[in-house]
């Protein structure tokens, strides 16, 4: 049997630390969301009802400095929390326009740098 790798080692793409608040539509709802971190590819966030896994979702997300992304994305994991009826979930980025990719890409590193 083959051992995995780490999660971290199966990452393509540098994550960050960041709380932003965006918003996620869908057919039947629209809600806010807190990111936990965020990268190039994807992005873990709170949300406030479940999600089903595989939905795909419409993203909104203001980055500094005052600049809006519009991303779709697809819910990929998700883990709820009892205690606080929130919900954590993965977004895969599944669709992002070349401009949205370069500056989602700049707000990154600029955050990686000391």
């Amino acid at each position: 049997m083959r051992i995995p790798k780490p999660i971290l080692e199966r990452r393509r793409a540098v994550r960050v630390p960041e709380n932003l608040v965006f918003q996620i539509g869908h057919e039947e709802y629209d809600l806010l969301a807190t990111t936990l971190n965020i990268s190039a590819s994807g992005a873990l966030c709170v949300v406030d009802r479940d999600i089903p896994l595989m939905t795909k979702v419409r993203i909104s997300v203001g980055i500094p400095p005052n600049k809006t992304l519009r991303l779709i994305g697809v819910v990929v994991r998700k883990e709820k929390n009892d205690a606080t009826g929130r919900t954590l979930i993965a977004i895969f980025f599944s669709e992002v326009s070349s401009r949205n990719q370069v500056l989602l890409k700049a707000f990154i590193d600029s955050r990686l740098k000391p």
